[in-house]
């Protein structure tokens, strides 16, 4: 009925490659191989092993930059539990192909005929809700990596009675099984609304537990409470609000999964740099001589003292950045790049009348520009500017204008008066 190609695959129960009946076999050795681990260690433990390694390995000790590329890669599939069935499942070709761990094998053709195939992941049962922590990191721990323990109180479904809550379990008579309940309220005369909640008699579980046969443990609630440390690897270069999922480590409720514990990191702000993505910015005022000869800057960077200079020759205005390439934030995937740092330069100025008068005839000779003026007897002096300089702030002359405002027929019907918005006033 179905002979010849294609249905002749289908029909053997599995697909042929060259004659043989045995499935391909999956290379799934490599990323283990290079870390040196079992298949039997866990996320946590990966981890850990890849900080050891970069130690030894990164480029700054001399290590080989493909090789530790390679060591992140393997770090990154092998640390993720999703990612990490999918290698263990696909192999290298699984992961660059995309597949995830729900992916299912071809199935039997009469499956697909008649629909029962299953399409997309299966439904699975259900999960508990996931918890999340905020935890706060200074901009030092996030440029060199920090480990934080985090001690947290979840929930674990009993071993005892098995979440069960005791020896004998009924079904709730009230609810009959189904945990809600729904209500019959009255709104007024005549007038009533339903209402489903929770059963009170079994506190939304469906069942009820006789109180001489609950489990001594957990006493009749199916679940206790569990002390547990969470260990946080914060990698170097993390960035501000990323998350670190710890699979199934949050709260167990009975016949359903547990969830997962979410830790967020938090960069707390630094007193000199600000940080955007892997790049640092910073301010720094330097004197009208160091603008004009030539500057020499002591940075207290968070990899330690760095001594900065400018260019020979080079002039600096008050609001001009200079950049130092690969002096900021390491990349969180490949920690041996790093960002750069942006300096933000003002210069000071010396205060009025502060120079001597063979000073100044020096500056004027020395530095470029038109000839000054001879003093003249009938120019207009200037003197420093001060916020009570403005009109508006004298009472007095304010208080004339106000007045002559209220008088203006150009104002009358409701127009608007016009204000400066400039930074001086």
């Amino acid at each position: 009925m179905f002979g010849g190609f294609p249905f002749h695959e289908f029909m053997s129960g599995h697909q042929t490659h060259g004659g043989s009946d045995s499935p391909n076999e999956v290379e799934n050795d490599r990323f283990y191989e290079l870390l040196g681990v079992d298949k039997t260690i866990s996320c946590a433990e990966i981890k850990k092993k890849y900080r050891v390694l970069a130690k030894t390995k990164h480029p700054d000790k001399g290590g080989d930059p493909k090789l530790f590329a390679e060591l992140t890669h393997a770090a990154e599939i092998l640390s993720d539990p999703d990612k990490r069935k999918v290698y263990d499942k696909y192999g290298e070709n699984g992961i660059n192909q995309g597949r995830s761990a729900h992916d299912h094998e071809p199935q039997d053709l009469f499956d697909l005929l008649s629909g029962r195939a299953q399409r997309g992941r299966p439904q699975g049962e259900r999960k508990s809700p996931d918890t999340t922590h905020k935890l706060s990191v200074t901009l030092s721990e996030l440029y060199h990596g920090v480990t934080k323990n985090l001690s947290i109180n979840r929930n674990r479904v009993c071993i005892e009675c098995k979440g069960q809550g005791g020896s004998k379990v009924n079904i709730c008579s009230e609810c009959k099984g189904r945990g809600n309940v729904t209500k019959l309220i009255q709104l007024g005369p005549g007038m009533y609304t339903q209402s489903s909640g929770p059963c009170d008699e079994c506190r939304g579980m469906g069942k009820s537990i006789d109180p001489r046969y609950k489990c001594k443990k957990c006493k009749g609630a199916r679940v206790f409470t569990e002390k547990k440390i969470i260990e946080v690897l914060v990698d170097k270069g993390c960035p501000n609000h990323h998350k670190y999922v710890f699979y199934g480590e949050s709260d167990e409720e009975p016949e359903m999964r547990p969830g997962d514990f979410i830790v967020i990191i938090i960069e707390e702000e630094h007193p000199v740099f600000k940080r955007k993505n892997a790049d640092l910015a910073m301010e720094y005022t330097i004197s009208l001589k160091e603008a004009l000869t030539g500057y020499k800057i002591k940075i207290d960077h968070l990899d330690g003292v760095k001594i900065v200079e400018g260019a020979i020759g080079d002039i600096v205005k008050p609001g001009d950045i200079r950049t130092i390439e690969e002096l900021g934030m390491p990349l969180m995937k490949t920690p041996y790049k790093f960002g750069n740092l942006f300096i933000h330069l003002d210069v000071e100025f010396p205060l009025p009348q502060s120079l001597p008068a063979s000073t100044v005839e020096g500056l004027i000779t020395a530095l470029p520009g038109d000839e000054s003026m001879a003093p003249s007897d009938g120019a207009l002096k200037t003197i420093p500017y001060d916020k009570a300089h403005i009109t508006e702030n004298s009472t007095a002359i304010h208080s004339d204008y106000k007045e002559d405002d209220e008088e203006d027929p150009r104002l009358a019907g409701g127009a608007r008066r016009v204000q400066c918005s400039g930074t001086i006033f």
